[in-house]
């Protein structure tokens, strides 16, 4: 999209940026930083008796786990407020998802502790469940809020 100048008003030169596709790059970032951690637990299945977690993947896990409590916190409490006010019609679907968010906390915590235990066929189990969970929460985030938040039009970041 170019503005009447000729120059496209979300180049990363001026720093700018429509939220809803920043939105998606960022669960992008998710999903890619979770196929990560699940490749690695597989290495750790491997064949034969499952190895002990490594202390780089047990830092991948514990970072993923941060790094989507951290999103989930910032939607929460300063993105939705915003949506919520300027599009009121998306009150269900942001309760909605902030119920998911409280949800899927509660799975970070587990595969927290269960990394901490060091037992790679517990952290694998319920890192599988977390997936299944995360997946449909990012499709239908995006689904349900990203045309909204593109509404605002290109901001400056």
């Amino acid at each position: 999209m170019s503005d009447t100048t000729g120059t496209d008003p979300r180049s990363d030169d001026d720093r700018t940026v429509v939220l809803g596709e920043q939105l998606v790059r960022i669960h992008d970032i998710l999903r890619g930083e979770l196929a990560s951690v699940r490749e690695g637990l597989d290495a750790v299945r491997g064949t034969g008796a499952p190895r002990p977690l490594e202390e780089q993947l047990r830092k991948k896990c514990l970072s993923f786990c941060e790094f989507l409590h951290g999103h989930h916190t910032a939607e929460d409490e300063r993105m939705f407020p915003g949506l919520a006010e300027s599009h009121p019609h998306l009150a269900p679907v942001l309760e909605r998802l902030s119920r998911e968010h409280s949800v899927i906390s509660r799975s970070l915590d587990r595969i927290q502790e269960l990394v901490a235990s060091g037992e790679p066929a517990a952290v694998r189990e319920d890192v599988e469940r977390l997936a299944a969970e995360i997946e449909a929460h990012l499709d239908y985030e995006e689904a349900q809020i990203v045309e909204a938040l593109n509404s605002y039009g290109p901001v400056r970041v």
